[in-house]
């Protein structure tokens, strides 16, 4: 409180200095007016009513008489007079603060400017851009704005990484099973240790002391940054099911997998908690996605700092005791989280319809069951989520599905077995595969326009010639 009242004192002090200082300068500059002679004016007019005033020279004696006789601003009036009769007249540009810089009269200002323009240009040429006070390689500025910084990898190989990562390769750590580790540390994890604190202690305790976000599990692999409270062991199987449904967005968009360290890694939280998920979700801007955190067990969440797509998914509980049935319901939601991110985090001119992304991120999910499932599983995943379907009132119309696209469950489950159905089935129509094809193409072409258009004529065609045949697709998974 004391602070709040030396504070209000010392800001009423600084206003009653200025006040003073106000009136001084008030003072001074009457002091200066009383000193100019009181028919100086009169003599200005005079001498500006007995010469031409287009003639350059005789407006510039007359200023230069103003400036001596302590009319500035009337010199300064004039002297602009005299740059608009004749632009190159030197001394009156000199007295108005211009130099000649090339075949212009700029100020100092400008001059300045006009060097760090013609510095850009010059570094531009060189494929070099400035960021803050000095000039970078243009592919390190975006990486740069980014809070990236470059460090060398254990072998000497430069890359580009968080400040939290180059000093983590500072400090001889490695990425083993989720976890950044020295290598005191790695011999405590192979023995099932995990520190907490300055303390090594067993899982279950670990587990504990995680449990909560307060203290969470962190964890991440080349492409995920992972932030959970579930148990480790089931992270790390989450982790796997994350990395596997990334590399398969990227399969189904036909993209080469980015290696690791190309890109941002994406961000994902798994909550187990419903009050969690809820004020998680009421951060969500977008609609599409704020209808996602409603409708569906996942949600994208934009980070407000970096622009990036993160995703936040919740750990179900379909019943008591039922550990492993839980376990691979939620890796599903993991699956679709990462997938989901995965393709909103590519960058096109023109970014594909809505339920292309939440397409692939079902698919992924519901139609396909992720790393080391075999072709039985998979198969009998499918046919779960199509009952799942079935009792939302089955595939929602083709006409319909597309535009608006809404997040409802019928319309996420109908938009994944498209995907299934683009990717997968045999014998769709003619038009329909070329169309598709045609957008892989210009999937591979980021900076070319065109791919929104491509995705409104496929999906005209899915709604008019595709209908009979996805649901022998659909028929095909059932039987």
């Amino acid at each position: 409180m004391a602070t709040k009242v030396t504070t209000r004192w010392f800001l009423a002090g600084l206003v009653g200095v200025v006040a003073a200082s106000s009136v001084a300068t008030g003072e001074l500059r009457a002091a200066a007016s009383v000193a100019v002679p009181q028919d100086a004016k009169a003599e200005l007019e005079k001498k500006l009513a007995a010469i031409d005033r287009k003639d350059a020279e005789a407006v510039y004696g007359v200023a230069v008489w103003a400036e001596q006789n302590n009319l500035k601003t009337d010199s300064k009036r004039l002297l602009r007079e005299v740059i608009k009769i004749n632009p190159d007249h030197a001394k009156a540009r000199e007295l108005l603060g211009y130099e000649k810089f090339g075949d212009k009269w700029l100020t100092k200002r400008e001059i300045e400017r006009e060097k760090e323009k013609a510095k850009e240009a010059e570094m531009s040429s060189k494929g070099m851009k400035k960021w803050k006070d000095q000039y970078v390689p243009a592919e390190d500025y975006e990486k740069l704005e980014k809070g990236l910084v470059k460090y060398k990898d254990p072998d000497g190989v430069e890359k580009w990484g968080t400040p939290e990562m180059k000093d983590r390769v500072e400090k001889g750590m490695a990425l083993h099973d989720g976890l950044w580790v020295t290598k005191e540390g790695l011999e405590h994890l192979k023995a099932k240790e995990f520190q907490v604190g300055d303390k090594w202690v067993n899982e279950a305790e670990a587990n504990k002391f995680h449990a909560d976000f307060v203290n969470p599990w962190v964890m991440e692999t080349d492409y995920v940054t992972f932030t959970t409270t579930c148990p480790y062991a089931f992270a790390k199987q989450a982790l796997n099911h994350a990395d596997a449904a990334i590399a398969r967005a990227y399969q189904v968009c036909g993209l080469p997998l980015p290696k690791p360290g190309d890109n941002e890694k994406i961000a994902l939280i798994m909550v187990k908690d419903g009050a969690d998920y809820s004020q998680l979700g009421n951060q969500v801007q977008d609609a599409l996605d704020a209808n996602m955190s409603s409708n569906w067990s996942t949600f994208i969440l934009t980070d407000a700092n970096t622009g990036r797509f993160g995703a936040v998914t919740i750990y179900e509980v379909l019943s008591p005791g039922n550990d492993q049935g839980n376990d691979n319901f939620s890796l599903a939601h993991v699956r679709f989280a990462a997938a989901a991110a995965a393709v909103r985090n590519l960058t096109f001119a023109e970014p594909p319809s809505p339920w292309f992304s939440f397409g692939i991120a079902a698919h992924c999910e519901r139609f396909w069951a992720g790393p080391k499932a075999s072709s039985r599983d998979t198969r009998e995943w499918c046919k779960w989520s199509l009952g799942r379907l079935a009792k939302e009132g089955g595939p929602k119309d083709l006409k319909e599905l597309f535009d608006p696209f809404d997040p409802s469950a019928r319309s996420l489950l109908t938009a994944g077995a498209v995907i299934g159905f683009l990717t997968e089935a045999p014998n769709k129509p003619k038009k329909v595969d070329e169309q598709w094809a045609k957008i892989l193409e210009g999937m591979k072409k980021p900076k070319e326009k065109g791919l929104l258009k491509d995705f409104l004529k496929l999906e005209t065609l899915l709604g008019k010639d595709g209908g009979k045949e996805f649901d022998a697709y659909i028929a095909s998974i059932q039987g």
